[in-house]
């Protein structure tokens, strides 16, 4: 595969729907990036052609903290490619993969910038299609990063989210199973966050078990309280899981409230302060 003019490019090491993941080193500043390019031989007239320029459109037109960040795009010999911030780097899911608790401090805080990405989303009239572990990355020391924009639609093709199904069983807002909970908004991606802050504050997700069978735990509304998992965590965590994963999406705060919600929770001087046992002073026998 021919490198982008500016960049080395290194060995393909991931692929989906639109294209082919390389990892690469941007020349001019010698740092390390990703490379998507559609699979040699697609054709102008392949639906992943369309998709892929789609998704560089979105990518470029979005700059947050919270959010892969776009470097660079083009074409060669009209076949388009984006350039991105690197993906290589530790996922939630891999934190997760151990099914131990994360630190409260450090799940408020994952938990909390992306809150701040699906807020940034919607101001900008999209929708996150597939919220879940796989797509947060965790770069050190940077934010937590959402990923993977083929899956970013504009909020308009908030119904064709539901029929699609492809959200993650295991983050799975109720309303993307029952139409009589009224339309899907973003307010799916705030259920989705509610149920990665469960995962990461318990080590295990909402619900396990057959895919149908977790969404149908979901539309249902009999996902264990997390604190029949934890609890020994203070009220403020599993009140904050309990809002953000309301079974009735008006009952759920919307993405800017879900911020408001978790920067109150990051700012509680009872999450970072550290428990300390107080030593017994042994009396001198005389």
């Amino acid at each position: 595969m021919t490198a982008p003019p500016g960049y080395d490019l290194g060995p393909a090491y991931a692929e989906d729907a639109t294209g082919v993941f390389y990892k690469a080193v941007q020349v001019s500043l010698a740092r390390p990036v990703t490379v998507k390019m559609l699979r040699e031989g697609t054709a102008k007239d392949d639906p992943a052609f369309a998709h892929f320029v789609k998704e560089i459109a979105v990518v470029t037109s979005l700059e947050h903290a919270n959010l892969l960040l776009a470097v660079d795009s083009g074409a060669m010999r009209g076949m388009p490619y984006l350039v991105t911030e690197s993906t290589i780097e530790p996922t939630l899911l891999k934190a997760l993969r151990d099914r131990e608790p994360l630190a409260e401090p450090r799940a408020v805080r994952i938990a909390l910038g992306i809150a701040h990405a699906i807020r940034h989303l919607e101001s900008k009239h999209f929708i996150y299609k597939n919220l879940n572990a796989k797509h947060v990355l965790l770069p050190r020391p940077a934010a937590p990063k959402l990923t993977t924009f083929r899956l970013v639609k504009p909020i308009s093709e908030a119904a064709v989210f539901r029929r699609s199904n492809v959200q993650s069983a295991n983050y799975c807002a109720p309303e993307l199973v029952r139409d009589d909970l009224g339309p899907v908004t973003n307010r799916a991606n705030v259920y989705a966050l509610g149920a990665l802050l469960y995962h990461m504050l318990s080590g295990l997700p909402p619900a396990d078990g057959l895919e149908g069978d977790v969404r149908e735990l979901h539309a249902d509304g009999e996902i264990p309280p997390l604190k029949t998992l934890r609890p020994y965590l203070r009220d403020r965590a599993h009140t904050v899981v309990g809002k953000l994963m309301a079974r009735d999406p008006a009952a759920r705060p919307d993405p800017g409230t879900a911020v408001a919600l978790l920067e109150a929770y990051a700012n509680d001087p009872l999450l970072n302060k550290s428990i300390t046992k107080k030593k017994r002073r042994r009396r001198r026998r005389r």
